[in-house]
């Protein structure tokens, strides 16, 4: 083989400083473990710049000279591959091809191939020859032309061309490959193949010149063991030892280490000689083994032992010091003994506050099943109940009130009622003390009789030009009241949608003449557009402008006879529920904040929070009131190192066989979430109000388990409370006025 890296003579360039010629190079530590257990990762190594005497110099001394890397690339195969078996070849007669699958598998399982190793990867595809094929055409003048092949080959039925030897299909050989055996008598091989003049593998060879594809090799006499003489025995009798030395040697001398030669054939270097009994000496006499001292499990067997001298008479054991003393006790294994198995805890016996778990224990034996109790151990028997907390009993509840009246005078509306937390000595307390998922329910349908519907028209207004033709307007809405209402009785308005009303519906402008006018300009006014909100408040337009008396536009009009040209409007109130909304901030805020909304006379304190005030384009957020245990989105970060099983029981434990790498991992808290008024949705990528607590950021709404991939009876449920109440605040171009709408659902 050729010479290591390391091992060959180091680069070395000379360079001039101030006349001295100094030598440096590179020189790089060994490469560090690779970055991951499995797959693609990285490994990196020391690279510095020494000088003559190996101390470290300043890398640019070395700038002249390659840089090794600092870094590469490594894989390590993370499954294994599994070949299916071969399929029949594609071919009855003739050379054809073979083939079959490889799968990357992992734990059994099947994964991408890139978990595999690429290089270790099975052949897929293999040459395969059958029987030959059966030739069609009688050989005949087999000296007048090579091999006797015919001149029309294409009427061979199943063949393109005929199988038979040409001077364009030749044997090629490969390189010899290295001797079977370092000593004596080995073998040679290389590989041996037929291609054509385009050099594609077939069989169209001449067998008969075929190269030799082994030969036999020899690389000198194999070493031997050799051994000297035995030495002195140690004792004269009663048992002793001798030596002699054994090595491992060529037949010429030469001395070479032990693993050179085969170790099981190496000849013993130590073994007892004089083993008769000296005349008159003691000896050792051992007793039998006694019992097992256990009936099941692993115990101890003793026996006696005894200093005898020749005729049996027993002495002092120190006259049979200078032999070995055997040994009195040894380990032993009975049957296997039974233990004690339990099943698994049962639910504690309340829902909140200290409790009791309970659960089964049994005598089992293996291979056997459950036996009876009085065969385990009592004194390591397991505990069949213990204390379980398994949250603390809080002494807040939910009180509601009575419900309020319906708020449709007719027709389906809503009531309302008050829902409290209350604690200790009934007095109320903030929601957060109270279980959120027990809390009842503050709205409900509720039905009065049915609606007539009629048009409600206001007075006109007063001429839109004091001389001249203009415009008059009134409010013109449809109301409904209750069928049981006389005409008589009072009853109050309702806004309802134009449809449930009559046709037709009666106009809200007219044109009107006070008197003509004397002079020659006026204030020309246009009819009103339509409200821009088709429900709630919005805001109408009209044209205004200034014009002679035959029509022409003009400057002299007095600006403050001058009409309105936009004016306040509202088709109908918006449904569900038939709130009156009312802004109580001024109207041209430019300062970020959250803002109060008037209900029915009632101040409430809506989340809402309008961003970046001072721009073109502010956002608007909504205030999350929950606790931040709530208002969270989290991936779990834990990964099984076996993705095909089960966590236990369900439940996160951080001493499960998994490993903490899962790279999308985070938890992250919202304060605020960002509506898109579009779409009335929540958007769930903006984290301007969150809080990432650790790892990477998760959107809002989001949740991840990457605890196993498998099919498990239970699973983790990470849910992210989503917000019940939307409110979309629509900005003028101006900024001068909000117009809020206040939806709820539930």
């Amino acid at each position: 083989m050729s010479a290591c890296p390391w091992a060959s003579p180091s680069q070395v360039t000379l360079r001039p400083d101030n006349s001295i010629q100094l030598v440096t190079q590179w020189r790089y530590g060994s490469w560090t473990a690779c970055s991951v257990s499995c797959g693609n990762g990285k490994r990196a190594r020391y690279v510095s710049c020494r000088d003559a005497q190996g101390g470290v110099a300043d890398e640019s001394s070395c700038a002249h000279l390659p840089r090794p890397p600092e870094f590469s690339t490594c894989f390590s195969p993370c499954g294994q591959w599994h070949a299916t078996e071969w399929s029949a070849c594609s071919v009855t007669c003739g050379a054809g091809r073979a083939t079959r699958q490889a799968v990357c598998s992992n734990h059994r399982h099947p994964v991408d191939q890139s978990f595999c190793d690429p290089d270790e990867k099975p052949v897929a595809e293999q040459e395969c020859t059958a029987a030959p094929c059966p030739s069609v055409y009688t050989r005949q003048h087999i000296y007048e032309q090579p091999y006797g092949y015919p001149h029309d080959p294409g009427r061979h039925p199943g063949h393109s061309s005929w199988n038979v030897p040409s001077a364009d299909n030749q044997w090629r050989t490969g390189p010899w490959g290295s001797c079977s055996s370092t000593c004596a008598g080995g073998f040679q091989r290389r590989v041996v193949v037929c291609q054509d003049a385009d050099g594609r593998s077939n069989s169209y060879c001449d067998e008969r010149v075929k190269p030799a594809e082994s030969k036999s090799c020899d690389s000198g006499p194999c070493p031997l063991w050799n051994y000297s003489a035995w030495g002195e025995c140690t004792q004269t009798c009663g048992s002793g030892r001798r030596t002699r030395l054994v090595v491992c040697q060529r037949p010429d001398g030469q001395r070479l280490n032990d693993y050179n030669c085969d170790i099981l054939d190496k000849p013993p270097d130590v073994e007892r000689c004089n083993l008769q009994p000296c005349p008159g000496s003691a000896s050792w006499h051992r007793r039998p083994w006694k019992p097992c001292s256990v009936s099941c499990g692993r115990g101890i067997k003793q026996r006696e032992i005894s200093c005898l001298l020749q005729n049996q008479t027993r002495i002092e054991e120190a006259h049979c010091s200078h032999l070995p003393r055997p040994r009195t006790q040894k380990t032993c294994r009975a049957r296997g003994c039974p233990t004690w198995k339990a099943n698994r805890w049962r639910e504690c016996s309340t829902t909140c506050g200290p409790g009791l778990q309970k659960r089964d224990v049994y005598c089992r034996l293996k291979g056997t099943g459950r036996v009876r109790e009085d065969l385990c151990d009592p004194h390591s028997r397991l505990p069949t109940i213990q204390p379980c907390l398994t949250s603390e009993c809080t002494p807040f509840t939910w009180v509601v009130a009575d419900w309020e009246h319906c708020n449709a005078t007719c027709g389906e509306g809503v009531r309302s009622r008050k829902v409290d937390c209350k604690g200790p000595g009934r007095t109320t307390v903030h929601d957060d003390y109270c279980e959120p998922s027990s809390r009842p329910s503050s709205l409900q349908l509720c039905e009065e009789a049915p609606c007539l519907y009629m048009w409600i028209t206001a007075e006109w207004s007063q001429c839109s030009a004091s001389c001249g033709v203009g415009f008059q307007q009134r409010i013109v809405s449809c109301s409904a009241r209750p069928s049981s209402y006389s005409t008589q009785q009072f009853y109050p308005p309702s806004s309802f949608t134009s449809k449930s009303c009559p046709e037709p519906q009666p106009p809200a402008t007219q044109p009107c003449l006070l008197r003509e006018c004397s002079h020659t300009t006026y204030w020309k006014v246009g009819p009103w557009t339509m409200c821009s909100q088709t429900c709630g408040a919005g805001v109408m337009e009209r044209k205004v402008e200034c014009v002679t008396s035959k029509e022409q536009p003009s400057k002299h009009c007095r600006p403050s006879e001058r009409p309105k040209s936009r004016a306040a409007c509202q088709d109908r109130q918006c449904e569900p529920p038939n709130f009156t909304v009312n802004f109580i901030q001024p109207s041209c805020v430019r300062m970020d904040g959250e803002f109060y909304l008037k209900v029915k006379s009632r101040i409430l304190q809506v989340c809402i929070y309008c961003a970046e005030m001072q721009t073109d384009s502010p956002k608007e957020y909504v205030t999350l009131r929950s606790g931040q245990t709530d208002n969270y989105s989290e991936v779990y970060g834990h990964r099984l190192l076996n993705p095909f099983q089960c966590p236990y029981n369900g439940s996160r434990r951080q001493d499960c066989d998994c490993r903490n790498d899962y790279p999308a991992a985070g938890y992250t808290l919202f304060h605020k979430v960002r509506l898109d008024l579009n779409s009335l949705r929540i958007m769930i990528t903006d984290l301007h109000f969150s809080q990432t607590l650790h790892g990477r950021p998760v959107p809002f709404a989001t949740a991840g388990d990457c605890y196993s991939a498998a099919k498990c009876p239970q699973c983790l449920i990470h849910q992210t409370r989503i917000l019940a109440a939307f409110v979309k605040c629509v900005f003028t171009v101006e900024r001068k006025r909000l117009l809020t709408h206040f939806f709820l659902s539930h």
